[in-house]
């Protein structure tokens, strides 16, 4: 399945939309960030914690984003090659989006 029809279907959840950010298109959950494909570099961008940010990094799956020279903790890269797993990426970024949301 690809970011846009994953991002289609999450859309249907209450308090998903899809937005825009840096120009691209881009899921948010009440307002604040979760994922969004970044076509230019053909990566997936999704916002999980810190920690599985640095898994992801690990394993090889994911890489650093730091396109302002400053490294966002909690967002990662990943390339196209693992798109059979991203619609699991998004909803990882989703239910972290949600439980951040709760601990407010």
């Amino acid at each position: 399945m690809t970011y846009d029809d994953i991002a289609a279907k999450l859309a249907l959840e209450e308090g998903v939309e899809l937005s825009t950010m840096m120009k691209t298109p881009c899921l948010r959950y009440l307002g604040g960030f979760v994922a969004m494909m970044f076509v230019d570099h053909d990566v997936l961008i999704v916002k999980v914690s810190p920690e599985r940010v640095n898994e992801l990094i690990a394993e090889g799956v994911g890489m650093e984003f730091n396109y302002t020279k400053k490294r966002f903790k909690e967002w990662v890269q990943i390339p196209l090659e693992f798109e059979d797993k991203y619609q699991a990426y998004i909803s990882e970024a989703l239910d972290y989006a949600k439980n951040k949301i709760k601990k407010v």
